[in-house]
């Protein structure tokens, strides 16, 4: 029994031990928070209305060292579309003494930083106090006016212990119904009172339990109508223009960019007249198949690999290039008779022979030999490039400049004087460059469709046509999901960049000399394209021998029509005319396990056809880094809000 009394007494003495420590430890374990959040809201005859908040902290120098910051939202969501509230603020106190603070404007709002950069708060409770102004928070309804006011705002990052309002009605106003919302962000909560003091010129509302971090109070005050002046014509319309700044710069900024482009691409871009195109059986004079390639793809756009394949074919089939295709990988080398003749060859020709001339050796198209293809590849396009720049076709990429400097002015005065939210703000930049892309993608697909044969290549358009269809719609999608609508000024900026894109491509044009050519190579890439009967029966047609085959080919790698050029040969050697041909072809440029003079457009036409193919895959890839009381209020609606936290 003495042993039981003195354990008992062990066991008090520890309980006492660790009580005392617990309670002297208790200052350093408190946490930072909201004591108190009282707010008076008194509305004057025209609807203005004065808020004083004052909001008692516990500060412990975690996340309020200097002071605190408060957020007030201005930009409001009504049925009728988003409005501008008006604000000003009228004073700033700590403990009652006037305090350091600074106003930062942008996103829909105010935040309002209190205390100074170089005084650091010890450790205790501190009570600020706001006093602001704002316009435009009144709603005017068929039978009453309201008003719905978020007291506290859902976006503190502390805790509240209580929170209160009290508002004032201007003199001659009764409120008739009253209500207030709590909880987190859209639920109806119903912890508070509320009472009407003055004879119902004045109404106080209370919460009933303390609200966490994210949760707040809103309150709705209906008053009999006429009290307050609803604005005249004359303000609406300021209003108006106020409130949908973001779409008049923004539309504004389309059509100017849009009005610019079109100017432009009226003096500059548009081509000359086309002329008449009839089927030619020869290429145009002084046009090799490379510049053939150069003139109708208005340039390298698929950086040259097809029109430098056209010109190492036309090298080959006139003897002074060779081709073997004796493995998977295609092997080009110069004869040794060759080797420094560069006499009557175009300039692209020449700088692949003296390329190759200053190698000394074969090229294997593969990856090892990536560099060596890179470098072929920009002797030639210098080449060509340096001999023909804007003698075909003017680029008038400078006509771009003052589009894309208009477009930016455009976003930044979106920015700069257009209300916008943080969120919209942040998505600008993803929907120009989503503006962009798609619409440079768009143009691609259509020129492709115009240029596309055989069912490969119609097949792999409808996959990419389906895969920017799948793509527009989940980025949609994805905006919906997340702001439950796509934001308007997303759209004008990707809207904006879209314009850009398009004149990208709109914006160059033939010259008169390169209209004339590219009619002439059209011509030609008619005569390649048709069948071996179908070429018979055309007036002045040559006869289909060898030599008029390999004369013509790498016109044909050139317009990507190699597949029926070659067929129409590969028929021609089942004719009686062609029959001796077919025993004895071989062309002496070519050398490959797989050739077959029976099936020359699966063989020999599939192989040169591949072979820009082959220059582009052997290129090493580059390392990348409503009302309150009808069912549409909730905690978190009205006019007032935010949040705010410790700095």
């Amino acid at each position: 029994m003495p042993c039981i009394v003195k354990l008992r007494g062990a066991v008090a003495a520890l309980c006492v031990a660790l009580a005392l420590l617990m309670a002297s430890a208790a200052p350093g374990l408190a946490v930072e928070r909201i004591q108190s959040f009282n707010a008076t809201i008194e509305i004057a005859g025209d609807g203005t209305l004065t808020v004083t908040e004052t909001i008692r902290v516990r500060a412990e120098g975690n996340q309020i060292r200097r002071g605190i910051y408060r957020d007030i939202p201005l930009a409001i969501d009504t049925p009728n579309g988003r409005i501008l509230a008006g604000f000003e603020l009228l004073s700033v106190t700590r403990d009652g003494e006037p305090d350091g603070y600074r106003v930062n404007r942008g996103g829909g709002g105010v935040r309002i930083y209190i205390g100074r950069e170089e005084v650091f708060l010890t450790p205790g409770d501190y009570t600020y106090k706001l006093v602001y102004e704002t316009t435009r928070q009144i709603r005017f309804f068929e039978g009453y006016d309201e008003l719905f006011w978020n007291v506290t705002g859902n976006e503190w990052i502390f805790p509240i212990d209580t929170a209160s309002a009290r508002v004032v009605l201007p003199d001659g106003a009764v409120a008739s119904e009253w209500t207030a919302y709590t909880g987190f962000f859209g639920e109806r909560g119903n912890a508070f009172t509320a009472r009407a003091e003055d004879g119902g010129n004045s109404v106080v509302f209370s919460t009933t339990r303390p609200l966490t971090i994210g949760e707040g109070l809103s309150v709705v005050v209906a008053m009999n109508k006429g009290v307050i002046a609803p604005p005249t014509p004359e303000e609406e319309f300021g209003y108006f223009l106020q409130d949908n700044m973001a779409t008049i710069l923004g539309g504004g900024g389309i059509l100017l960019v849009l009005a610019y482009y079109l100017g432009a691409w009226w003096l500059v871009g548009r081509d000359p007249p086309r002329g008449v195109v009839f089927p030619r059986f020869e290429a145009p004079e002084g046009v090799s198949p490379a510049l053939a390639a150069y003139v109708r793809d208005k340039g390298f756009g698929d950086g040259g690999w097809k029109a430098l394949s056209a010109a190492c074919l036309n090298l080959a089939v006139h003897g002074r290039m060779k081709m073997e295709d004796f493995s998977d990988d295609l092997t080009l080398s110069r004869p040794e008779e060759e080797v420094g003749n560069l006499q009557g060859l175009p300039k692209g020709e020449a700088a692949i022979a003296r390329w190759f001339d200053a190698r000394g050796d074969a090229l294997t198209l593969s990856k090892k030999n990536g560099t060596s293809v890179v470098s072929l590849g920009k002797s030639f396009r210098g080449a060509i490039e340096g001999e023909n720049r804007g003698r075909f076709f003017k680029e008038n990429r400078l006509y771009l400049i003052p589009g894309v400097l208009l477009s930016i002015l455009a976003i930044v005065a979106l920015v700069a004087y257009g209300n916008l939210s943080q969120t919209e703000i942040g998505a600008l930049f993803p929907a120009m460059m989503a503006g962009f892309v798609i619409s440079t993608f768009s143009v691609r697909i259509a020129k492709g469709m115009s240029r596309a044969r055989g069912i490969v290549a119609r097949v792999g358009l409808a996959i990419a046509i389906f895969t920017l269809i799948m793509a527009l719609g989940i980025a949609g999608f994805a905006v919906i999901s997340i702001n439950g609508e796509i934001p308007y000024p997303v759209l004008i900026a990707a809207a904006l960049f879209s314009v850009n894109a398009l004149f990208f491509f709109l914006i160059g044009a033939p010259t008169a000399v390169g209209r004339t050519r590219l009619d002439e190579i059209e011509g030609l890439n008619m005569y390649l394209s048709v069948a071996e009967k179908d070429r018979m029966n055309m007036a002045g047609a040559p006869d289909m021998s060898p030599r008029h085959f390999e004369t013509l080919l790498p016109y044909a790698v050139a317009l990507g029509v190699e597949e029926p050029w070659s067929r129409a040969f590969e028929d021609w050697l089942t004719t009686a005319a062609g029959a001796a041909a077919a025993a004895s072809y071989s062309p002496s440029w070519y050398s490959g396990s797989h050739f077959d003079s029976h099936h020359i457009s699966s063989t020999l036409g599939k192989t040169v056809g591949a072979m820009s193919g082959s220059f582009s895959s052997s290129v090493p890839v580059p390392k990348s880094s409503s009302s309150g009381f009808s069912g549409g209020g909730s905690s978190g609606g009205g006019g007032g809000g935010g949040g705010g936290g410790g700095w």
